[in-house]
């Protein structure tokens, strides 16, 4: 190799050459690069405009452009565009410009995974630190992170002390910011951003929940006198209009149109004699013997850890070179991984869907899925996490033998030109409805004349909690109160269950799981 790293390219043509997966590739095919389209960042403010200079970067991309002037006019806005197209610099900017011009201004930016935050954390505190005569001078906290980790500590010193932006989750949305609105009184009357990360993680069960966790901070927001511009990002979905309007309840701006450089995208599609796993570790430890930094997809916590385990008896040298990831791992073990994987101390990871979204883990050569991920949206987001360097990338689909992986292998055709799946919720489910009505209720008591709410158009679910014992019906039979004072903890968002903790024969805590991933795996 004469010193020089090995490229995608040669791995490609080795795979091709090998007796062994040469004959069993199905397909491969190379999606062209495209070239920047750029503007001019001249509408911002000059402290931004040097920001963007100090972070090297000299123009914004069009999309960005466009969407970041439609936030800064307070329009709701959706940017549905592909991974490392810069979608933090969209929300953080306008953002960062309100808080330079009104340093009472809060934002607050809700993520589905715990990750995300941390990553994003660390970027807004790297543009604060370049902004120190607006926070590090006037004592101003740019951010912090609420969520499961947070210490009570520390959870008392954001509530006394509010950053600029706090950055939490849904469930903590849900369990412990509206039901103690009171304490986060300065929070909500000051609201005037909402970031909407990975939206289109909000499917099924958990966007229907999403939907009215959303109605209820819209309701505290009105009675704390704030209307705040929502702003959602999300990788490609098949329909962001409609998923957009059932999270919000409002009209928006959809982005979709990306003016970001994508480098040269190899796919192939690999139809193995050996089973999904065993062949994903061979050609995981062929990646981490070339210096080439790889990720693995698996379907469930249990293939990760086999996966790794089989790829580390395959290495000669494989301490500190490869590890595994999945939820359920400790904060600490977490951060860990990401780290390493951003600095490049890890040449491989195999994960569950846990490294699915946004988070930066640095520049990855090749992506690995053992099995076909269940949608083409899924499909895409992963494969978006390798050539985010602008350098080319390796997607390898290793089929299982179940009758949707075959039918790809057969009809490569139907793979690559399938589109992306649509995001479906239900927010009007009767069930979910009336579990949020009854929180609702516990935050403030809904009135048939509530200015926040529409509540005539909920009278018969009214009724029926009323009914059962949920609600109490004021003497004059337009006001509800609920019943008992903290609902919320009742309802669980995400519909998964109990949790259960998982220790070795020492009972030394090793992790989480829930119930399903407990009896499945």
């Amino acid at each position: 190799m004469n010193g020089c790293k090995p490229t995608v390219e040669e791995y490609i043509s080795a795979l091709r050459a090998s007796e062994q997966f040469g004959p069993r590739i199905v397909d491969h095919r190379t999606l062209p690069a495209s070239k920047a389209i750029t503007a001019a960042a001249d509408f911002l403010p000059p402290e931004l405009r040097q920001l963007l200079e100090d972070l090297g970067i000299k123009t914004l991309y069009s999309h960005q452009a466009k969407a970041i002037k439609q936030v800064m006019a307070e329009k709701n806005i959706l940017v549905a565009t592909p991974t490392a197209s810069g979608k933090s610099l969209i929300y953080n900017l306008p953002v960062f410009a309100r808080l330079l011009d009104d340093p009472a201004a809060k934002a607050l930016y809700i993520f589905p995974l715990k990750a995300l935050a941390q990553d994003q954390l660390a970027t807004i505190n790297t543009m604060a630190e370049l902004l120190p005569n607006h926070f590090a001078a006037q004592g101003r906290t740019a951010s912090a992170v609420y969520d499961g980790d947070t210490t009570p500590y520390m959870r008392k010193k954001i509530r006394e002390n509010l950053p600029g932006i706090l950055i939490t989750n849904p469930d903590m949305l849900h369990l412990s910011l509206l039901p103690y609105q009171d304490n986060w009184a300065h929070l909500f009357a000051h609201l005037t951003h909402v970031i909407l990360d990975e939206v289109h993680t909000y499917r099924g069960v958990f966007g229907s929940h999403m939907a009215w966790v959303i109605k209820r901070l819209q309701r505290t927001c009105r009675l704390f006198g704030s209307d705040p511009t929502f702003l959602l990002s999300s990788a490609t979905v098949g329909n962001p209009r409609e998923l957009g309007r059932n999270l919000i309840d409002s009209d928006m701006t959809v982005i979709d149109a990306s003016g970001a450089p994508r480098p040269a995208r190899h796919i192939t599609l690999l139809n193995p004699l050996d089973s999904a796993p065993a062949t994903a570790s061979m050609l995981l430890q062929a990646a981490v013997h070339r210096g080439l930094r790889t990720i693995v997809y698996t379907q469930s916590r249990k293939m990760a850890e086999l996966i790794t385990m089989w790829a580390e008896r395959r290495l000669s040298n494989p301490a500190g070179r490869i590890a595994s990831y999945r939820a359920g791992f400790l904060p600490e073990e977490r951060r860990n991984i990401e780290q390493q994987l951003a600095d490049g101390t890890l040449l491989g990871v195999i994960s569950t869907s846990a490294l699915e979204l946004g988070i930066d883990i640095g520049n990855l050569d090749i992506c690995i899925l053992a099995g076909y991920p269940g949608s083409m949206m899924a499909t895409w987001q992963r494969s978006g996490r390798v050539g985010r360097g602008r350098q080319d990338s390796l997607t390898v689909l290793i089929a299982h033998e179940d009758a949707l992986d075959q039918y790809f292998m057969r009809h490569p055709d139907a793979f690559f030109e399938r589109g992306v799946e649509p995001v479906v919720i239900n927010p009007q489910n009767p069930e979910i409805l009336k579990a949020h009505l009854v929180c609702m209720a516990a935050e403030a008591p809904l009135a048939q004349d509530d200015p926040s709410f529409p509540v005539a158009e909920y009278i018969p679910f009214l009724d029926e909690l009323t009914d059962t014992g949920q609600l109490l019906q004021s003497a004059s039979g337009n006001t509800w109160f609920a019943a008992r004072k903290f609902p919320q903890r009742h309802v669980n968002l995400r519909g998964s269950g109990t949790r259960y903790t998982i220790l070795d024969r020492h009972r030394h805590l090793l992790g989480e799981i829930d119930g399903f991933r407990a009896l499945k795996e």
